[in-house]
């Protein structure tokens, strides 16, 4: 009964052994497989907010080197973080005209060309010429009356030939109907019939000349009413300009109103070149086709008239067994008729070609003006590049320190570009830096920022002297700190910009302070006792954070002031997960 009484007891021994054993070993594992958190105390103190920033140092203000032609640099004078004054030789040009003057010689070279070539090839005389030149050539409204009239007087000249030959067609009616002839007619009637062949051949051949005639006709008329109305508006353009360059030299205030004026009449004068390419174009078109319609409207009426003369050949040959009074009459009629007919054809062939030396005249004087006019529009424009050409030596208009230079010997300079920057005397450094809103609330015009990286201990300091708005982040705003004593432009520097310190209640370590969607908050350690020992868990507290320096945030929250709060951790950790301490 002993014996069995120690084995129970021995086997329960051992049996707790195990169990304790086994306890031991899963709490160890289980602890080694949390996540180890590190920790520290809330804590309540004093806290001196700071904003920092980097930048490098810029001129306040600055002067911009330009020149206001194209130029080639010969040689640079000065180097970078020079000392300059007034007047002191900065660069040296090659000697040469600038592109712009060179462009400006070989546009008026070419005018010139164009305006001999027009002149020439319209066939004027000296006298007529220098009226053009003189501006004493007839207006618009004249030109349009010139035109009008010579197409009202082949309009005119036009209705006489059809009534003419309606008078004769009518003729040549009563004729068949009154005559008994019986002569033998039958070379007159195939004389008739080859040429009525011959006259329907012409005038099919009038009509094809008159498809490709009327299209290219028009176009003409549009080039050309167009290249008159282009001319009007520059007119008009060119009297504003010279009334407005007449008030800049009386006030150089008036400047602004000089200019737009110029780029006005330019573009009237780009418009009215336009014109005068597309009234050339077509002018050259009309040419190639006036023969060729010329020829046909030619043949038409010739082969009109001998289709006339072969009808009356044949009615006087119908008539020759008649001699009543009626038949001898009605031929009397039909001969004055045709003579008509011949008169009227013959002045619509006057009036045709009339009508084409108006507009050849016309639009040779529009073409001369316009090209004496861009001749000496170039002309002035030579002239006034000459006037400002600047020589071949730039100087400083003031005195300062060139901080920028941007070209070098052998570099070609395009108008208005910036050779150099020079930062005026007495003018302020300053050195800028982006922020958060929050951090900009902290800052104050006035404040005095602390250098951090002055290494070399220079005679340095800063001041904030404005806060704006950033422009590339409207959600952030720009620190401007004015920056004194031995510095220059591009050096770069670290400040930073503090508030008076303050007592707060609860004070965290900042990188305890987390955020999600909904705000901020930090993870503190509940601890939870168990049969096995204490438990941890990292619970969530969502705070406010009032101010914060490099390491410590002021927060308000659920807190007492002696919890401990999750600083980092080994893994990402979710509210409510358990833990381990570091320190375990």
């Amino acid at each position: 009964m002993t014996d069995r009484k120690d084995k129970i007891k021995n086997i329960t021994i051992i049996f707790l052994l195990v169990m304790l054993i086994l306890t031991f070993f899963s709490n160890t594992i289980m602890n080694y497989s949390l996540v180890e958190v590190s920790t520290q105390q809330v804590t309540s103190g004093q806290i001196t907010s700071k904003v920092r920033g980097s930048g490098s140092v810029e001129a306040s203000e600055s002067y911009s080197v330009t020149i206001e032609e194209t130029r080639k640099i010969a040689t640079v004078n000065v180097k970078k973080d020079a000392e300059v004054a007034t007047g002191d030789l900065l660069f040296t040009l090659e000697d040469t005209d600038s592109d712009e003057l060179d462009a400006a010689k070989k546009s008026l070279n070419e005018a010139q060309a164009a305006y001999e070539s027009a002149v020439l090839t319209a066939g004027i005389t000296v006298a007529e010429r220098q009226s053009i030149e003189a501006g004493k050539g007839s207006s618009l409204t004249q030109k349009q009356n010139e035109i009008a009239a010579a197409n009202q007087r082949v309009k005119d000249a036009q209705a006489a030939v059809d009534a003419a030959q309606a008078s004769v067609d009518k003729i040549k009616a009563q004729i068949d109907a009154v005559s008994n002839s019986t002569a033998d007619t039958t070379a007159e009637e195939k004389a008739v019939l080859d040429a009525e062949k011959k006259n329907s051949e012409a005038q099919d051949s009038l009509t094809s000349a008159e498809s490709a005639y009327t299209p290219v006709k028009s176009a003409y008329d549009t080039a050309l009413s167009g290249l008159q109305s282009a001319q009007s508006a520059y007119d008009e353009a060119k009297t504003d300009y010279d009334a407005a360059e007449k008030a800049y030299k009386a006030d150089a205030s008036k400047k602004d109103a000089r200019d737009a004026a110029e780029l006005a009449m330019n573009k009237a004068q780009a418009k009215v070149n336009t014109a005068q390419s597309t009234f050339n174009t077509c002018q050259a078109n009309l040419n190639k086709v006036q023969g060729s319609y010329d020829s046909a409207k030619s043949a038409a009426t010739d082969s009109k008239n001998a289709l006339s003369n072969a009808n009356y050949n044949l009615s006087v040959k119908k008539l020759t067994g008649t001699n009543t009074a009626e038949a001898n009459n009605l031929q009397a009629q039909l001969n004055t008729a045709t003579v008509a007919l011949t008169d009227a054809n013959t002045a619509l062939t006057s009036a045709t070609n009339d009508q084409k030396k108006v507009t050849d005249k016309i639009s040779g004087e529009v073409t001369i003006a316009s090209a004496y006019k861009t001749m000496t529009d170039l002309q002035e424009e030579v002239a006034k590049l000459q006037a400002k050409s600047i020589g071949t030596e730039i100087t400083s208009p003031i005195s300062g320190t060139v901080t920028d230079i941007a070209v070098t010997a052998g570099t070609t300079v395009n108008a208005n570009d910036v050779m150099m920057t020079i930062q005026p005397e007495n003018k302020a450094y300053v050195l800028q830096f982006s922020v958060t809103e929050n951090q900009a609330k902290k800052v104050r015009v006035g404040d005095t920022a602390e250098i951090l990286n002055n290494w070399y201990g220079n005679d340095v300091s800063a001041v904030v002297s404005a806060i704006r708005k950033d422009p590339q982040n409207r959600s952030n705003s720009i620190i401007i700190c004015e920056m004194k004593g031995d510095v220059s432009v591009g050096d770069s520097y670290t400040l930073s910009i503090g508030e008076q310190s303050s007592n707060y209640d609860t004070i965290v370590p900042t990188s305890a302070i987390r955020e999600d969607s909904n705000g901020k908050f930090i993870l503190i350690i509940e601890s939870k006792s168990t049969p096995l020992g204490n438990r941890y868990y990292a619970r969530r507290v969502d705070v406010d954070v009032i101010t914060s320096d490099d390491t410590k945030s002021a927060v308000t929250g659920a807190l007492e002031g002696y919890e401990y709060v999750i600083t980092t951790t080994t893994k990402p950790i979710k509210e409510n997960e358990q833990v381990r301490l570091a320190s375990e």
